[in-house]
């Protein structure tokens, strides 16, 4: 469906469309053909074209119902179906992504299982969801807010592009305090996976990436996109070009290093998604001495960090020299 505005017209093409009075006087109905293209003229209209049907009919009968559009007059003129063909290509990426997103991928299996065995107790290790009610003290705040956009003093219309001040102020003290973290240094955007299509549009298609293994599905999928991955190999079920670093039982959930290849960018969740397990500070030390050997940027992602109830980091740039990493520039 294409979607134009005007301001003198409003053209529909409606499949089957419906016989219509076209007489602002009540005249006499036009009959409606397989195919009709029906044009009115007012004050204000929009123009669309669309092979949909039923929708723009009942929207037709509205138009006349509300009088949004005095009508004028009604032409009807036979239209013959027509194929289009594209010759734009889509991104060749797009074709290495393997099925689908992890996680409904996860929700597919669970679901079969459980019809097949409706007394299976599953422990689901999918996508995971909030259980409690938003606290009081947050939609208070959200419904204030919102109301104050209904007044002359409340109202504003475009905020900061990184997000509002003190929000930002607010911020660096809470998780920050005592990093020399300050608020032009925080970036509130609308989630974890845009930060991340948006960090890899920056860094471009000829970087190398290493992730943990496993790891956020994101990190990976995004790369894939981007053109940063080789083919998927079906027999270890990774992508090439890609350096996965092992995290299990047997080395404590942290990478051995000393055998990971040098990468321009290391993807390093900790807590971990999806094992949950939490990097300890010497651990962190660590990564980022490997990092600044390496001369590799540490994308760091502690989005669970909230959760710890030990003495672990909670940001990388409570390790020393993890603040230079982040003055680093790109060299090509």
């Amino acid at each position: 469906m294409a979607i134009a505005m005007h301001w003198s017209c409003l053209s529909l093409f409606l499949p089957n469309a419906p016989s219509y009075s076209s007489s602002p006087s009540g005249g006499a109905s036009l009959p409606g053909t397989a195919n009709s293209f029906v044009s009115f003229s007012g004050l204000r209209a929009t123009s669309a074209s669309s092979s949909s049907h039923g929708f723009f009919a009942k929207k037709l009968w509205s138009l006349e119902k509300t009088r949004i559009l005095p009508v004028i007059e009604c032409l009807v003129k036979s239209l013959e179906p027509t194929t289009h063909t594209t010759k734009v290509q889509r991104n060749a990426n797009l074709a290495k992504l393997q099925g689908g997103y992890l996680f409904p991928e996860i929700a597919r299996r669970r679901n079969a299982h459980i019809q097949k065995y409706p007394d299976a107790k599953i422990i689901s290790l999918g996508i995971g969801d909030t259980t409690e009610p938003i606290p009081g003290l947050i939609t208070l705040a959200m419904e204030a807010r919102a109301h104050g956009l209904s007044t002359l003093e409340g109202y504003s219309g475009y905020g900061a592009e990184q997000g509002e001040k003190a929000m930002r102020v607010a911020l660096a003290e809470t998780f920050y305090g005592g990093m020399d973290i300050k608020d032009n240094e925080i970036f509130v955007s609308d989630g974890a996976k845009c930060d991340i299509a948006r960090l890899q549009l920056v860094f471009g298609p000829d970087v190398s990436i290493a992730v943990q293994d496993p790891s956020y599905p994101a990190y990976v999928d995004s790369s894939v996109m981007m053109g940063q991955t080789g083919a998927f190999r079906k027999d270890v079920q990774q992508y090439s070009k890609i350096q996965y670093m092992r995290c299990s039982h047997e080395n404590d959930f942290f990478p051995d290093l000393s055998s990971v290849p040098r990468t321009d960018i290391i993807f390093f969740c900790s807590p971990n998604n999806p094992t949950g397990s939490a990097a300890t500070r010497e651990q962190l030390k660590e990564l980022v001495a490997f990092a600044t050997i390496n001369g590799s940027i540490i994308v760091y992602d502690s989005a669970y960090a909230i959760y710890m109830s030990d003495n672990n980091p909670r940001s990388i740039y409570e390790i020393p020299g993890a603040r230079e990493l982040s003055n680093l520039k790109f060299v090509r």
